[in-house]
């Protein structure tokens, strides 16, 4: 009998977990609201962080494709041990900004520097 009772309990505790967990999935319940993240010092200050690491790999892509001339997506990836994908982001954001063009397609896609440097004189 008291094995029965604790199946029973059991059974009703997983679906009122159940439930509760579908309504904040549903509802969208989120720990912070906008207005309580972007007022927090703490966070606005990471995401500064983050943003001006973002800056200056950039820079960093942008100078080692003026330096060689252009760059792959490789090349990008092993100058900050980054992903295939983050390479992607990246050069894909430079592309947008003007920075570079892309040239080919597939495996055989690399990025050129707009501004091409000045030669020694």
């Amino acid at each position: 009998m008291i094995i029965i009772l604790i199946i029973i309990a059991l059974l009703l505790s997983c679906g009122a977990g159940f439930l509760i967990g579908r309504q904040s999935v549903a509802g969208g319940s989120k720990l912070f609201t906008e207005d309580e993240v972007s007022a927090d010092p703490r966070i606005v200050a990471a995401q500064a962080a983050v943003q001006a690491r973002i800056e200056r790999r950039l820079a960093r892509i942008l100078a080692q494709a003026v330096t060689d001339g252009r760059i792959t997506n490789n090349g990008a990836e092993e100058l900050f041990c980054i992903s295939d994908r983050t390479a992607s982001v990246y050069l894909a954001e430079l592309t947008k900004r003007g920075d570079l063009v892309r040239k080919g397609a597939g495996r055989g896609t690399f990025y050129t520097p707009v501004k091409q440097p000045n030669p020694a004189v």
